[in-house]
């Protein structure tokens, strides 16, 4: 699994901790200090350091839209899946896809 994640502060610590104890390069924005920081300077942070966005937040999908640069997007809408459900459709995600592929589009879980 090559895939690097950068979390935004919506997707729950049980969810990174699952992550990483499965073997998944991932931080949170609360850990590069980039907490309530504006979306954009999130987004740009993450393609900075080759990281897909992983988030519950839905202002991702209008940057996307209005074509703002970025290695990729893990979208989970946060009434969707248990902690344990995401945990496996990410890493699914990771297994299944490269970074290439998912450059600039969008997957949702």
């Amino acid at each position: 699994m090559s895939l690097s994640l950068l979390c935004d502060e919506h997707i729950p610590y049980p969810v990174i901790k699952g992550l990483r104890r499965r073997g998944i390069d991932v931080v949170s924005v609360q850990e590069i200090g980039l907490s309530s920081e504006e979306d954009k300077v999130i987004m740009d942070k993450a393609k900075e350091d080759g990281r897909l966005i992983y988030t519950q937040d839905a202002d991702f999908l209008r940057l996307h839209q209005l074509g703002h640069p970025h290695i990729g997007i893990i979208y989970h809408h946060p009434l969707a899946y248990s902690i344990g459900e995401a945990i496996r459709k990410v890493i699914l995600i990771c297994e299944k896809f490269s970074s290439e592929q998912l450059k600039g589009n969008i997957k949702f879980l």
